[in-house]
């Protein structure tokens, strides 16, 4: 079978039979099959349903690994397609299913070529990136233990990239992903007479506005970075002033002095909006998944691969730096390494991730596969 038509059958019985994040049974079991088919040790269950393959080939050399990720999104898919899924509520609508067939189709080229090649190519298959843990569980749970990475290459296709193209930046490539929760504190009492209460609802309203204000008006525009609310929770009656307001959201940034610089205006946003009403407040902040930045070293030797290798594939080098969050940057504090971005963008077609039509095209799993499998080429051949 050729190895285009291999991944699109990978893909597609993927697609069909979607996993949300901590459960993805199937799909590991899947997986781990078909690396023991190429000839692959296999490691399963590693941090919850991780699967590993090595493929130790003749003659030292270097440890390669490629990751990708395996679990879905609780999306009812509404692409209409033959392969579409039979889960209800979920979806890989995010692509991992092309992650996993385009590293499936490496490891197919990589066994049936394996004598020209020495070292050895590590294929790391992720569970619960959508919940950014699945990362730090494997790594925790020995992921490395017995084969150290000298590199490490992840992918995700990118619909803002056309099919057929490669994204390779160094730098900040991802965000640090953080949330927070605001409550505002007063005094209720009935609406008819505000002036006798120190009115929540008012400090939450002018602490969003505040907030944003702040976030447009005292940041470099330059650096990506945003802030959105998507909960505000107070009241039970219509007349009736609460004594408090919750409001929640997220903020997205691409370095640490810019994260600690909308905690800051966070504080004063909220503090202002607080004090203003008569009220006080409490910001609890929480720090998430930190920004995946991409070695410099290793940028370079990709373009240098790439451009010997597949020079008729366009690489894209600049503006790539998106306010998603990805656990990938939990392999590069230990590992130098790159997350490589394959263009799934199509004419016509719904290119935003986690939408209920998303799909990726078989070009993608094209390009994916040529690209990652001249990485392989370039540190593994002899």
């Amino acid at each position: 079978m050729p190895n285009l038509e291999y991944m699109r059958e990978i893909y597609e019985t993927l697609h069909r039979h979607p996993e949300l994040s901590e459960q993805e049974y199937r799909t590991a079991d899947l997986i781990a099959k078909e690396l023991e088919y190429l000839g692959f040790a296999v490691r399963r269950n590693i941090g919850g349903t991780g699967v590993v393959g090595v493929l130790e080939f003749d003659g030292p050399g270097r440890i390669l690994a490629l990751r990708c990720d395996m679990d879905a999104l609780p999306v009812q898919e509404e692409s209409g397609v033959a392969f579409a899924s039979q889960n209800p509520g979920v979806m890989h609508a995010c692509g991992h299913d092309s992650h996993m067939a385009t590293v499936l189709g490496v490891c197919r080229l990589a066994a049936q070529q394996r004598e020209r090649f020495a070292g050895t190519l590590l294929a790391v298959f992720q569970p619960a990136e959508e919940v950014v843990v699945g990362a730090r569980a494997m790594l925790e749970q020995g992921l490395f233990a017995e084969h150290q990475p000298d590199r490490i290459v992840g992918i995700h296709n990118w619909p803002s990239l056309p099919a057929g193209s490669i994204g390779l930046q160094a730098g900040p490539i991802t965000a640090f992903a953080d949330r927070f929760r605001v409550t505002f504190q007063g005094a209720g009492g009935h609406g008819a007479v505000p002036h006798k209460t120190a009115d929540p609802i008012a400090m939450a309203a002018a602490g969003v506005q505040n907030a944003f204000a702040l976030a447009q008006r005292s940041t470099d525009s330059s650096s990506p970075q945003t802030l959105s609310f998507g909960l505000i929770q107070g009241g039970t009656r219509f007349n009736v002033i609460p004594s408090q307001v919750v409001a929640e959201g997220t903020v997205r940034t691409i370095s640490s002095e810019d994260q600690e610089k909308m905690i800051a205006n966070l504080h004063r946003a909220f503090a202002a909006s607080a004090k203003l009403y008569g009220g006080d407040y409490d910001l609890e902040y929480s720090r998430g998944v930190p920004a995946v930045v991409n070695n410099r070293d290793c940028v370079e030797e990709l373009a240098g691969i790439f451009a010997a290798e597949i020079p008729e594939v366009p690489v894209r080098t600049h503006g790539l730096a998106s306010l998603i969050g990805e656990d990938f940057t939990y392999y590069l504090e230990k590992i130098p390494g790159v997350l490589l971005l394959i263009g799934s963008g199509q004419a016509g077609a719904v290119n935003e991730l986690h939408h209920p039509s998303f799909l990726v095209p078989p070009k993608t799993l094209e390009t994916g596969c040529r690209a990652l499998f001249s990485i392989v080429k370039g540190y593994l051949e002899e």
